[in-house]
């Protein structure tokens, strides 16, 4: 009997900087979010460890997207951080880094999220917390359409 092996795939596809990362959306569900970077040596600082900005930036985009999920098929909701705590206590040169956040409040215009970064051992390497400031429409669970986010853009 042969055993079959369930590959998850991305929950998002990511663009720009985070693409440019390797990052990939793991997992991606109401007030909760986690995204995986397999460390290569683009990673690296000069003492051949994780550069502290790339744990920033996955600190910073995993505790965003815990506060923007959106199940409405053809909508979606946006967000900019206003602020970005991060403390590095660990650091690895190879492996998975793992970034886990989850929404701590969220309001009508402004939502906190944290966020932990561990290797695939389980180790913690960072913390973070993330102050943001939803667009507008974006507070709700079922955000706004595409298509109006699309021609309020072409009218500005």
């Amino acid at each position: 009997m042969s055993e079959t092996v369930e590959i998850s795939q991305p929950k998002k596809s990511f663009k720009g900087f985070m693409d440019t990362l390797g990052a990939r959306m793991t997992e991606w569900a109401p007030d909760r979010a986690t995204i995986e970077v397999d460390v290569s040596e683009v990673h690296l600082n000069g003492i051949d460890v994780v550069h502290g900005g790339v744990m920033a930036s996955l600190i910073d985009t995993a505790a965003a997207h815990a506060a923007i999920y959106c199940p409405v098929p053809g909508h979606v909701r946006q967000a900019m951080t206003i602020s970005l705590n991060v403390n590095l206590v660990g650091n690895v040169k190879t492996g998975i880094l793992i970034a886990s956040a989850r929404v701590r409040k969220a309001g009508k215009t402004i939502f906190v999220s944290a966020c932990d970064v561990h290797d695939q051992a389980g180790n913690l390497l960072a913390t973070g917390e993330v102050v943001g400031r939803y667009g507008r429409g974006s507070h709700l669970p079922e955000g706004i359409s595409e298509e109006k986010l699309e021609t309020e853009a072409g009218s500005s």
